[in-house]
Order: C-alpha cells, then sequence, then structure tokens
C-alpha cells in the first residue's frame, strides 16, 4: 500500500508545482465550514468516495488533556465506523496530555514504524516539521488539523483542516469590546506561547480590542497549559490586583478556571469572561452568565473530515484545494445558544 501511496504522492505534487504548492483539488472533499456538530451527515460533512483498500491503516493522532478533546476523538471514532465497509480502519490515538513537540514527533515516528499509509495529526508549532516531513518522504501521507506550525504545507502535509486562529481572536476581540464597552482593564491566559493557534488568537485578540478600544489597558498574557486550576489562580490573582478588571480572554483549554474565579469573587456578568469552544461545561457557564461568550471550531468535524479526506486521498491521489480547509467560529451566547446548538445538534 505505501508505494502506491508515494506514486500518488509524487502525481500530486507535480500537479501542484505550477501552484506554488497548493495541492490540487478533487471536488469530492468540500472546503466549506462544517457544522459544529456530530453528525456525519449533511452539506458541510466530506463524504468518503468510492473504494476498497482493504488493510490500509489511517492514524488520527491527537491530545486528551482537557474536555475540548472528547468530540475529537468521537469524530475519529465515527470515520473508522464510516470507513469499515471500504477496507480502510482509522486509529484514533491520544499522544498523551503534555502538548509537546517531542511527543508529537515520537508519535508520528512510532505511527510510521507501525505501517500506517495516512497520519493526521495535531503538529501544533513548526518544531513538529521535520517529523512531518520525514514521514512524507518514506512515502506516508500526511494532513494536520486542530492547530499546525507555518511549515507544515513545505514539510509535505497534504491539508490544514481547523481554525484560523488569528481571524477567531480577532472575532473574540471585537466580542469583548461589545462586552466590556470599552472601559476598564482586560486579563489575557493562554495555552502556550509555543502553540501557534494560541499565538494566533492571541494576537488577534489584542489586535482587534486595541483597535476597537485603544484606552483599554491588555495586561501581558499568562499560561496556563491548558489547566483550569491554573486559569483559576491567575483570574484570582488578575482581580486581586486589577479593581477595575473588566475582562478576561482565555485562549484555549481551561476557561471553567477563569469563570469559577469570576463567579467566586461575586463578579459573574461585571467581569466579562470570553473563551473557546462548545464543551458542556463552557456551554452552562455560558447559559448561566458567568462566561460572556464563547467561540466554536467543530473538533467532531475537524478530526471525522481529516480521517476521510485521507482516506479519499489515498483513494485518487487528490488532495484537497486550497491546503486550508477552515471550520466555522461561531460565537455563542446566553441569548442565541439555543439557536446555534439546535442548529448543530446539540
Amino acid at each position: 500500500m505505501k508505494k502506491l501511496v508515494f506514486l500518488a504522492a509524487v502525481a500530486a505534487a507535480t500537479l501542484a508545482l505550477a501552484g506554488c504548492a497548493t495541492n490540487t483539488g478533487s471536488g469530492d472533499s468540500p472546503t466549506t465550514p462544517p457544522d459544529q456538530g456530530g453528525s456525519t451527515e449533511g452539506p458541510n460533512r466530506v463524504q468518503p468516495i468510492d473504494g476498497d483498500l482493504q488493510g490500509a491503516k489511517i492514524a488520527l493522532l491527537s491530545f486528551g488533556n482537557n474536555p475540548f478533546w472528547e468530540p475529537v476523538e468521537a469524530g475519529g471514532k465515527a470515520a473508522a465506523a464510516a470507513l469499515a465497509d471500504r477496507g480502510a480502519t482509522v486509529d484514533y490515538i491520544v499522544m498523551g496530555a503534555t502538548l509537546d513537540v517531542p511527543t508529537i514527533t515520537t508519535a508520528i515516528e512510532s505511527a510510521v514504524t507501525q505501517g500506517y499509509d495516512a497520519i493526521g495529526v495535531v503538529p501544533l508549532a513548526d518544531g513538529s516539521c521535520p517529523a512531518i516531513k520525514a514521514a512524507v518522504d518514506q512515502g506516508v501521507a500526511v494532513a494536520t488539523f486542530i492547530a499546525e506550525g507555518t511549515c507544515s504545507e513545505d514539510a509535505g502535509s497534504l491539508f490544514f483542516h481547523g481554525q484560523d486562529g488569528f481571524a477567531a481572536g480577532e472575532v473574540a476581540g471585537t466580542t469583548m469590546a461589545e462586552q466590556i464597552k470599552c472601559t476598564g482593564t482586560v486579563g489575557v491566559i493562554t495555552g502556550s506561547f509555543g502553540v501557534q493557534i494560541h499565538e494566533d488568537r492571541r494576537t488577534g485578540f489584542e489586535k482587534a480590542l486595541s483597535d476597537a478600544c485603544p484606552d483599554v489597558v491588555i495586561l501581558p498574557a499568562i499560561e496556563n497549559a491548558d489547566d483550569a486550576g491554573k486559569a483559576q489562580s491567575i483570574s484570582t490573582d488578575f482581580i486581586t490586583a486589577y479593581p477595575d478588571l473588566s475582562g478576561i480572554y482565555v485562549t484555549a483549554g481551561g476557561p471553567f478556571g477563569a469563570a469559577q474565579a469570576v463567579d467566586q469573587a461575586g463578579k459573574a456578568g461585571k467581569v466579562k469572561v470570553i473563551s473557546f469552544d462548545f464543551v458542556p461545561e463552557t456551554v452552562d457557564l455560558v447559559r448561566s452568565g458567568v462566561i460572556s461568550a464563547t467561540i466554536g471550531q467543530d473538533p467532531f468535524g475537524e478530526s471525522y473530515n481529516t480521517a476521510i479526506m485521507l482516506f479519499n486521498y489515498l483513494v485518487d491521489g487528490k488532495a484537497p484545494s486550497p491546503y486550508f480547509v477552515p471550520v466555522s467560529s461561531e460565537v455563542l451566547t446566553a441569548e442565541n445558544a439555543d439557536e446555534i446548538l439546535a442548529n448543530q445538534g446539540g
């Protein structure tokens, strides 16, 4: 199987040279933003094309350090069920709880050694690119999803399926400006300065909020490693040190901690919390008014669609075009929660 995949990759790369490394599209892999829900049907879910790839193996390499990853895993398992009658297996592999490059590199190398024909991976940052390139050089089809660095495409990744982090950060910044009415001081909690999408969300937020509210003080961001306990401690410090605190922005995991600190301080509704993702805990806090808004990104679809697009590539050698296959970034508030969740099946 690997030899056939490698030949297909060479053919696809040859066709792509005239497009400045833009992969050739097949028409069977839509690039419109998918819905946020757990359904495998609908106009924005990628469907497997006809093909019988007996023995083909696809690995989805992901993480498991907070509730965000639960629908990601569900999407991977749904893809495995969808492809079972086409001869392909999909293994959803949790690389670990630590989001770092050595963990990712080891997981990619292990998947190559185990003979996977295609790998979908959450590579996080540029440091994972050498491992991606090494896998591609050995004839393995590689794609990235949820969070990647800036060099994945150059390293040979077929596509990236995820959120435009900077644009999503801008949405968050505009939302914060509306919520705080351009007053006070805003604290920023980010998962890791070493994760590209966290940085994109942070810088996009800071730009949009500064443009909309030039007099608002934005505090230097503090890392919480996606940990709710650390987010709670950081938020408590913000509240204690800045009496005029008007908002807290959490770029990644652990927003429940920030919300708990605000609630315990009696500041719910006064200190606006803006976060990401529609995990149940966050949605409950939005409904109760402790979190003012949260921005979604379709974690189920990011894994499900990635596995299906990799399968389709193994069948016909055609990758999605353009390289970036986006998801939507809907803003969930207490006012629109019922409508948005009904539309996405939640």
